[in-house]
């Protein structure tokens, strides 16, 4: 048997699954006979290893084809856009997005990517499926939010309350429309991308715990698909009778471990300068603080600002007399990334024993909302 180097090197690199992934390959077949001369299709999209990747190819003749390959399927956009960009000209760009995974894909259209039509694989329909349910009710939320913003420069409290109760029912459809789409294409890339960018900003594990077991082995086998885990498994770690601990520095630079606090109910409050709804929290952490404090109770405020100056003058400003601690880098700060925290505000409820018994208490009634839990 003649050694075949090639071979070999084949066998080696499909030792790794993400190598191997490169096997899917894909092609997009287009046709746009108005686009025009000197024209380009660029394609941005997820390559087989996971990362973002980039292709182009020239309109000639009205069509134009790319090939490749990917892993999965991922959102992905086209682009026509002129070969040579005129810089006295101001023009809108012109994309659509789609889902992109092996197999051929389909685009037609006339003169313009974003009106053209993308079809041909599995995942595409999917996508359009769920835009032709989604869309309807999404353009009447933008209608309620143009109304909002010219309610409010107008200072008409009629209006604006009449948009409060009209916005109601389309965010209660828009919410189901979404619950529905999750639950019946539990096999679908784009269920995939629907529960991580809609369901997990901040997770109830009770909640979120049925929409994880219905989504389907490949779907979790896939790029987006093992970011949910990720983020799942960090946040049971983070769930109601979990034990949980921390060491930051305290607004002085002195070490801040939270099990010192060990014996008392403890509000252990994420936030940051920046964030507006956290900000409008404060006067009500600050009640409860004043109300609870010789009862056992204390508050940390963990801080997730990037500015140390920015944190200690929001601290000054909103009047906070609780411990502070942060070590100013943000959401990369090691607690957040162990916990899976990327949407704040958010809160948890300490007991004596160090055990979570209570998350995201807020408004104004939070100090009755504590003092519920305290024994």
């Amino acid at each position: 048997m003649k050694f075949n180097i090639k071979n070999t090197i084949a066998i080696l690199l499909c030792s790794s699954t993400s190598i191997c992934m490169a096997q899917d390959k894909f092609t997009i077949s287009g046709t746009l006979p108005q686009a025009g001369n000197e024209k380009m299709v660029l394609l941005t999209y997820v390559n087989a290893l996971g990362k973002s990747a980039k292709d182009s190819a020239l309109v000639k003749e009205g069509k134009f084809n790319i090939s490749g390959t990917t892993a999965f399927g991922n959102r992905s956009y086209l682009e026509l856009k002129p070969i040579i960009k005129d810089s006295s000209k101001k023009t809108r760009a012109d994309f659509k997005e789609f889902y992109l995974e092996k197999g051929n894909t389909l685009v037609v259209g006339k003169d313009s990517m974003g009106t053209a039509s993308i079809s041909g694989t599995k995942v595409q329909s999917d996508n359009l499926e769920y835009h032709s349910k989604m869309d309807p009710w999404q353009a009447k939320y933008q209608n309620i939010t143009a109304r909002y913003f010219k309610a409010k420069a107008a200072k008409d409290s009629v209006e604006l309350k009449q948009i409060s109760v009209d916005a109601k029912p389309v965010v209660a459809k828009m919410e189901s429309t979404l619950d529905d789409f999750i639950f019946s294409h539990p096999d679908s890339y784009v269920t995939a991308d629907l529960v991580l960018g809609n369901r997990m900003m901040v997770i109830d594990v009770v909640k979120f715990d049925p929409i994880y077991k219905v989504l389907s082995q490949n779907v979790l086998s896939s790029f987006t698909g093992k970011k949910i885990t990720d983020k799942y498994m960090k946040a049971k770690q983070f769930a109601i009778g979990k034990s949980i601990d921390f060491t930051l520095p305290d607004k002085d630079g002195k070490e801040f471990k939270l099990s010192s606090l060990k014996g008392k109910y403890v509000l252990v409050d994420f936030w940051a300068s920046w964030c507006v709804p956290c900000r409008a929290e404060n006067p009500f952490l600050l009640k409860a603080y004043t109300e609870l404090k010789d009862k056992n109770f204390e508050i940390v405020g963990v801080s997730l600002d990037d500015k140390r100056a920015s944190w200690l003058n929001a601290v000054a400003v909103d009047k906070m007399p609780w411990t502070q601690v942060s070590d100013v880098k943000g959401f990369k700060t090691e607690i957040a990334v162990r916990f899976g925290i990327t949407a704040i505000p958010q809160n948890v409820l300490i007991d004596p024993d160090g055990k979570v018994i209570a998350k995201d208490l807020r408004g104004e009634d939070v100090n009755k909302k504590i003092a519920g839990f305290i024994k």
